[in-house]
Order: structure tokens, then C-alpha cells, then sequence
């Protein structure tokens, strides 16, 4: 429950990133996981969906590949940003400084420092983006990387449902 805590802190302190990420947003331009399905709607009218059904924990676990490489993401729209630890960064080709690490992060464990960044290649089932706002953090701050609003709003919409999140492009 702490690590979720933790996570909800340091995400409330990357609120101040919103005006950047949004202006980002505005200018002009996998790997499938057991509990996740193309959506019908794909197959009907063309678009670009995909299915994630709950785990047991009750959250959504996503499977995307990130730069070439699988990853499992547990989505949170509270997110602003799509986070990253800094391990898995290096695995997708974001190489960081020392540095780079100067943009100040509340949690409950006090203040660390995370870095921007771009992941240039994101897909999710048939739903391709690219040039994602991220924010990566150290590993011992950020166990798991999170699907962030940086994502989700590059979306058509999204949508949960009975237990199941549909995400169309």
C-alpha cells in the first residue's frame, strides 16, 4: 500500500510538468499479454483498439513494446506523465546523465530528482504512437514503469468498462 502511495506522490509532483507535456501534445507530429484482446470494434470499423482486462489485484497490466522491447506497464490515469525507471530507460535506448536528473519529485520518502524523456516508438496491441513523453525515474524510486496520460491522451478515447479498459486509437 506504501508503494502506491510513494508512486501517487511522485506523480502529484510531476503536475508541474502538464503545461510542457500539453504543449508537446499540441504540435503536429506488441506483444499481447494474456488478459489483453483486440476489441471488436477494430475488426468492424477499421479503428485501432485494444482490450485490457483486470488482473487479480484489480489493476490493469498492460503488455507494450517500447523502442523494440516488451514491457509490462500497470496503467494509472492519474498519471500525468508515463514513468520509467531508469534500468528499463536504458534497456529502450534513453541514455541519461547524471545531470539530467533535476526536475524535483515530492514523495513520502522526500524529494528525489527525475528526468525527461521521449519514447519514440510505443505500441500496444494494433495501437502504434510515437514520440511519448516520459519522465524517468531511479530504480529504488519506481519499481514498475507506469502508462501515463502522456499515452492515454494521445488516444481517440478510452474507456472502462466491467472490469475491462478499452483503449482506441
Amino acid at each position: 500500500m506504501s508503494r502506491f502511495v510513494i508512486i501517487f506522490l511522485v506523480l502529484l509532483a510531476v503536475a508541474p510538468l502538464v503545461p510542457v507535456v500539453l504543449d508537446r501534445l499540441a504540435a503536429p507530429e506488441g506483444q499481447t499479454a494474456a488478459n489483453e484482446r483486440p476489441a471488436p470494434a477494430a475488426q468492424e470499423t477499421g479503428e485501432r483498439s485494444h482490450r485490457i482486462s483486470r488482473n487479480r489485484q484489480g489493476h490493469f497490466v498492460a503488455s507494450a513494446v517500447l523502442n523494440g522491447r516488451a514491457v509490462n506497464m500497470l496503467v494509472d490515469t492519474g498519471a500525468t506523465l508515463t514513468a520509467l525507471p531508469e534500468t528499463l530507460a536504458g534497456d529502450i535506448g534513453i541514455f541519461l546523465k547524471s545531470s539530467d536528473f533535476k526536475y524535483p519529485v515530492n514523495t513520502a520518502n522526500g524529494t528525489i530528482y527525475g528526468a525527461r524523456a521521449v519514447i519514440d516508438g510505443f505500441r500496444i496491441g494494433n495501437i502504434r504512437l510515437r514520440n511519448i513523453d516520459a519522465l524517468v525515474l531511479k530504480d529504488r524510486s519506481l519499481g514498475e514503469p507506469l502508462l501515463g496520460m502522456s499515452v492515454l491522451n494521445q488516444l481517440e478515447r478510452f474507456d472502462m468498462s466491467g472490469g475491462t479498459l478499452v483503449l482506441v486509437q
